[in-house]
């Protein structure tokens, strides 16, 4: 706890440089590892499906060769799966989407290059905003909601995990591989969760 606190004073501390400090956007798709949430018939589970995140991330200085990098991102996962059944020809499409703000706090590499290769690695708070389950069976739709909270089968709202991030930059364009794994807050054997992990690859533009 008290490293974290410290890095969170730097972070307010070199805030006020903006001379060096740098803002940025980024975007990506994102993929699950994994299955999770029963399918319709409850005899198997939703695959990950493609999904998306969007946001903004600050580059703060740390000596030479580093610097902090504390993003705001709008994050989506979601899980799919579509069964046929080949007697009757039904159509039963199971879907989940769930909406998260994730707000990762990454110790980057940078070497003191504008251009190349970096690599970076932090702690990253999950904050559960929103989902929804649909099934539609031959075009007739059900929807039901997601729930955050502390009840029975709800996802705690807010989730801590550890990113690492690997990427390279171009100058004010820069391309990043991110992997993120929940710690706490984990599923349990009968309940699924969406705060488990998930990959995304960001395009970012850094203002400078």
């Amino acid at each position: 706890m008290k490293k974290f606190l410290t890095v969170l004073i730097l972070t307010f501390v070199l805030h006020f440089n903006e001379s060096f400090a740098q803002f940025g956007i980024q975007a990506g798709p994102v993929g699950i590892l994994g299955e999770a949430f029963p399918t319709a018939d409850g005899f198997d589970k939703l695959g990950g499906a493609m999904s998306f995140t969007f946001g903004a991330m600050y580059n703060l200085p740390f000596g030479d060769q580093f610097v902090i990098q504390p993003a705001v991102n709008f994050l989506n996962k979601q899980w799919k799966d579509d069964l046929e059944n080949l007697t009757t020809g039904d159509s039963e499409i199971t879907k989940v989407s769930i909406n998260y703000l994730e707000i990762p706090i990454q110790f980057v590499f940078t070497g003191g290059n504008e251009k190349g290769f970096f690599a970076g690695i932090g702690p990253s708070f999950n904050l559960g905003l929103s989902g929804k389950r649909t099934v539609d069976l031959n075009g007739n739709t059900n929807t039901s909601d997601y729930n955050f909270g502390s009840g029975a089968n709800e996802e705690p709202p807010l989730t801590i995990a550890v990113n690492a991030m690997i990427g390279y930059s171009f100058g004010a364009i820069q391309l990043g591989l991110n992997f993120s794994q929940g710690l706490t807050n984990q599923v349990s054997d009968n309940f699924d969760q969406g705060n488990v992990n998930h990959l995304a690859l960001r395009l970012g533009y850094i203002f400078r």
